[in-house]
């Protein structure tokens, strides 16, 4: 049975970039999980509020097993939900973590409304993906890399030290947004609307 490497992060951290680097690098596959639950029709609804679709986790998690299971060594896969992954297919868990200033200039230049730019730049301040990880698959396997200001080559070399297990890249959670930036700085993020498991 195959493995999962995991790359998460709230959106606009480059995971996905990322993901697709090491897959390739790996001589493997990336699994988006947002666009396997779309192309699969793992959909429990769309919430109209938040823009977003509401996916079937269980539905979700046996596929992503069905594919570890039928592959030889590495998966990886790219998600702002890792917890939803079976823990047993889970080889690391590695979650990019973004200036919150520089994610929000990266989900603005998308296009994206302020109540869902406030809501992702929130999750990263919050360490979310990271708390979420860490309880689904325990402080050894999830490691944070901060990931602000880096190129794609700086970050890839990065991971793949993690994916290799070099000792300088030690798991658990490394990086706290606000013992970094003032609280007033924080203040514009305050209306933080939500949760939940969408994308």
């Amino acid at each position: 049975m195959g493995k999962a490497i995991v790359i998460a992060g709230v959106p606009g951290t480059g995971k996905s970039t990322l993901a697709r680097e090491l897959a390739r690098v790996l001589n493997t596959e990336a699994i988006d999980l947002s666009k396997l639950a779309l192309e699969n029709n793992l959909i429990l609804e769309y919430d109209a509020s938040r823009k977003t679709f509401v996916i079937d986790e269980e539905a979700v998690a046996s596929k992503v097993r069905s594919i570890a299971e039928s592959r030889e060594g590495y998966v990886v896969i790219d998600t702002h939900y890792p917890e939803i992954i079976d823990p047993d297919i889970v080889d690391k868990v590695i979650v990019l973590r973004l200036n919150p200033f520089e994610l929000e200039k990266r989900l603005l230049e998308r296009g994206w409304g302020r109540e869902k730019v406030n809501e992702n730049v929130t999750a990263e301040i919050l360490g979310t993906v990271s708390v979420n990880a860490l309880e689904a698959f325990g402080d050894d396997r999830v490691y944070e890399l901060d990931v602000s200001g880096k190129s794609v080559g700086e970050v890839l070399d990065e991971v793949f030290a993690v994916v290799k297990g070099e000792a300088r890249f030690e798991p658990g959670l490394r990086i706290n947004w606000l013992e970094q930036i003032p609280a007033e700085a924080l203040d514009r993020f305050n209306n933080y609307g939500g949760d939940g498991n969408g994308f």
